[in-house]
């Protein structure tokens, strides 16, 4: 992701089993309606249950288009 996109992205897991979760009360609202890995992109849950590279950097590629 580095690679393709540099500065213009930063990601970060998080173990949603973490007290780290309680800084995003946001996705600890839906953890029970999901299904892991869950992929949150500027806030917003995209992703569940999976996901690849490609759904990723083509999400963010329209992100940074708008």
């Amino acid at each position: 992701m580095i690679r393709n996109f540099g500065e213009a992205i930063k990601f970060r897991y998080i173990d949603v089993n973490s007290d780290e979760i309680k800084e995003y009360p946001d996705v600890a609202k839906i953890l029970h309606k999901v299904r892991l890995p869950l992929t949150v992109i500027d806030g917003k849950p995209r992703f569940h249950g999976g996901f690849s590279f490609g759904m990723i950097a083509g999400e963010i590629q329209k992100i940074l288009k708008e």
